[in-house]
């Protein structure tokens, strides 16, 4: 994952955009229907987003979900994510 890039949550995806010039590298729609809040986390090898009760795990390379779990019994609001440092 190249270091001199961000990611934005907005409007039911999560984007890659390249900080030295501002261009998308990605774009990966999570949800379908409409969602007040995407939060997400990154690391090294995974980013993580959450949105309608759901978690996703993508790849920062190509955006690709690898996995999602609904959380069952949790309901749909917005949820925090946080990561342990090493």
């Amino acid at each position: 994952m190249a270091s001199n890039d961000l990611f934005l949550a907005i409007k039911n995806c999560v984007v890659r955009i390249r900080r030295s010039d501002g261009s998308e590298v990605w774009r990966s729609q999570i949800v379908r229907r409409s969602s007040s809040l995407i939060t997400i986390a990154v690391e090294k090898d995974t980013i993580y987003a959450s949105a309608n009760g759901i978690l996703f795990a993508l790849d920062p390379n190509d955006g690709r979900i690898k996995w999602e779990n609904d959380l069952p019994r949790l309901g749909k609001q917005s949820a925090l994510i946080a990561i342990q440092p090493d």
